[in-house]
């Protein structure tokens, strides 16, 4: 991983070798130590480093990028070409924003951690390995991926605008299978420090999951109370926060606010934030243009609160940048990446328990959007669906599809957890705080059949 001060070498480097009006680098360094098993043995350990060099460099109107990793001289020198040829070819652009000048200092974020980051294979291996013993025992097969991570980001310019951000994270997720493998149940544990994770923990929830799945029974179409685990809230929040807190789309007038904030839309116990800053988290205090983070509530006790902007969302509608912009040139515009769902007063026993006719649902799988302006997306259950009836869990049932505005589902919310942790279940990735939630009513359009 590159520390600051071998971000700084480089960076100076790289703007002595461009002769262009305005340049900035932004430079990633990632360390992944992957540990995967399946059928209850270990079967691969990858260690993979990867470091970009992003170079934008402006000239009046025009702008090039190129992108390189490999840091000998020849390479940046080639990457510095290729960016400078491509700016003196491209079409001018009358809105091109000039390079920020140097910024005041970015607030700091705590997110490197030592023992994740000095992790070793020996040791993942040793976690994994009681968790399969373990399995081994109960006749259940396991699979899963155990990952301890460290990376940076750094943003510069020509201007004088200097960041760096380093961090850890560490993820242990786990499927268990009963009956050769037709029977799943899931679990996972995550943080940024490594010595914080519950394996184990992890481990006998996917199994009791897995065993209480045997014999799932059909389950018929239709609108029903479901409890949501944090996996599946997870995925949720995910979708929200790319449909509803886009500034540029909102500017475009292309997400269902349709340019307008302030509404209460959504249940009063709903409260969504993006918060950069989070100590579970540990987001980058940057954004890719140099500007400084804040922490913006998307959602504030059901009112359709805020938005994630940049320099250009936020003069197309007249708000303030909250530092949240992509490597630019973008077209997609900014949104939010460190989503955090603000606690209730319930736990997932008394929704159980509340509960006359219900599900139980673990996770979503293959989710993806069906319809942007009424934030309606469509996916599966998966890894353990239960049947509650009579304020207990009665049986397991077969996965199903669902297809559901999250604007409806959001604002017939019947109780949240008191509790909330970190996450790293959703399917495209992300950072979530999110507990558990009991939503009313949650259409299913068809059954999976497995």
């Amino acid at each position: 991983m590159l520390t600051r001060e071998q971000a700084q070498s480089l960076v100076k480097k790289v703007f002595s070798m461009v002769d262009a009006e305005q340049s900035e680098v932004i430079l990633t360094s990632a360390v992944t130590n992957s540990t995967r098993f399946s059928s209850n043995v270990i079967t691969q350990n990858v260690g993979l480093s990867n470091d970009s060099l992003r170079l934008r460099v402006i000239m009046g109107k025009r702008q090039g990028v190129a992108t390189v990793n490999q840091f000998d001289d020849d390479s940046i020198r080639r990457c510095v070409q290729s960016a400078l040829a491509v700016a003196k070819v491209s079409s001018e652009d009358p809105n091109l924003l000039p390079m920020l000048d140097k910024q005041p200092q970015y607030e700091t974020v705590t997110a490197w951690r030592e023992a994740t980051a000095r992790f070793t294979p020996a040791q993942r291996a040793e976690a994994v390995g009681k968790v399969l013993a373990s399995y081994d025992q109960q006749g259940i097969e396991g699979a899963g991926i155990f990952d301890t991570d460290e990376g940076s980001v750094c943003y510069a310019n020509s201007r004088g605008v200097f960041g760096y951000k380093a961090g850890t994270k560490a993820e242990f997720s786990v499927s268990a299978f009963v009956d050769v493998g037709t029977v799943e149940g899931w679990s996972e544990t995550f943080d940024l420090d490594v010595g914080r994770l519950k394996v184990e923990g992890a481990g006998k929830r996917a199994a009791e999951k897995a065993l209480a799945a045997r014999n799932p029974k059909d389950m018929d179409p239709g609108e029903y109370t479901v409890i949501f685990e944090p996996a599946a809230v997870a995925e949720m929040v995910l979708f929200y926060g790319w449909l509803a807190g886009n500034g540029l789309s909102f500017a475009e007038k292309r997400s269902f606010h349709k340019g307008e904030l302030g509404q209460k839309l959504l249940d009063s116990k709903l409260s969504i934030t993006e918060d950069p800053y989070h100590p579970e988290l540990g987001g980058t205090p940057f954004d890719m243009e140099g500007f400084a983070k804040k922490k913006v509530a998307i959602v504030d006790k059901g009112v359709i609160a805020g938005l994630c902007h940049d320099r250009r969302s936020a003069a197309l509608c007249g708000g303030q940048n909250t530092g949240h912009a992509n490597a630019q040139p973008d077209s997609g515009g900014p949104g939010p990446d460190n989503l955090v769902v603000a606690t209730g007063s319930d736990n997932v026993g008394n929704m159980i328990s509340s509960t006359k006719k219900g599900l139980l649902v673990t996770k979503l799988h293959y989710t993806n959007v069906v319809n942007a302006q009424e934030v309606s997306i469509t996916g599966m259950t998966r890894a353990g669906t239960f049947w509650i009836e009579n304020g207990k869990i009665s049986h397991a049932v077969k996965n199903m599809r669902f297809t559901q505005s999250l604007l409806s589902a959001f604002a017939d919310i019947e109780s949240i957890g008191s509790e909330a942790h970190a996450t790293g279940g959703a399917l495209f990735g992300g950072n979530f705080v999110v507990p558990d939630v009991k939503i009313r009513k949650w259409r299913f359009s068809s059954p999976t059949g497995f």
